[in-house]
């Protein structure tokens, strides 16, 4: 009998292992972050994580997710609720962009190992209200407002580097935002956002790159 116990306990154990390691992990990426809003949080019922500032320029640190479904809560003014994410039920890894909204963010959730966002790759997202029109080497795209595509960029000159230009979308023409070269660099992908910028009112844009070791992206991958 004690033999019997003991085997249910190992068992038992085991799973509660198990579940302790499929804990889901996320990292946040803001578009824009207020010059006071301070530290944040993540709640779910009575469970809320470490405080952390929202990052503009990198990636944050890997967060254990309090729950598959938990908001995102500024550490003063009463605890406001910035956002609410809701996490698939699959996967255990993840990234949140937040774009601003009128009640706080919005998260546009994406897995970390993402094979249709690989290194070398670019995620545009336009948050301004023109479409916005470009290319990367030779990959063309045009984004409607409030949405977001992962570019694949080709065409690089033999010199290892990409023509790019921007633009957007103005009464049937197209006003050019810039025009530059970027780098072939298959260790990074990179976020673009596209927005208004609040300072001159007129349509800005800014880049994040985010370096991805093949370890790093095969140990995301296996952890789903």
């Amino acid at each position: 009998m004690q033999r019997l116990t003991l085997f249910f306990v190992l068992i038992l154990s085991g799973f509660a292992s198990g579940a302790e390691k499929k804990q889901p992990q996320i990292r946040f990426l803001a578009e824009r972050v207020p010059k006071d809003l301070g530290e944040v949080c993540l709640v779910a019922d009575d469970k809320q994580s470490e405080s952390f500032t929202l990052p503009t320029n990198y990636l944050s640190e890997r967060l254990k997710a309090p729950s598959r479904s938990f908001r995102v809560m500024t550490r003063s003014g009463g605890g406001v609720c910035l956002a609410t994410i809701q996490l698939p039920e699959n996967g255990a890894d993840f990234i949140a962009i937040l774009v601003p909204s009128t009640t706080g963010y919005r998260a546009i959730l994406m897995p970390s190992a993402n094979p249709t966002f690989k290194g070398g790759d670019v995620y545009f997202y336009n948050h301004c209200p023109n479409t916005v029109v470009g290319y990367v080497g030779t990959a063309k795209f045009g984004i409607e407002p409030a949405s977001g595509k992962v570019i694949q960029p080709a065409g690089a000159r033999v010199e290892k580097f990409y023509d790019v230009a921007f633009g957007v979308r103005e009464d049937r023409e197209n006003r050019v935002l810039s025009r530059t070269r970027w780098p072939v660099d298959d260790r990074s992908r990179s976020y673009v956002f596209f927005f208004v910028n609040p300072t001159t009112g007129r349509i800005d844009y800014r880049a994040v790159d985010e370096f991805t070791p093949p370890s790093d992206v095969v140990k995301s991958a296996n952890s789903n």
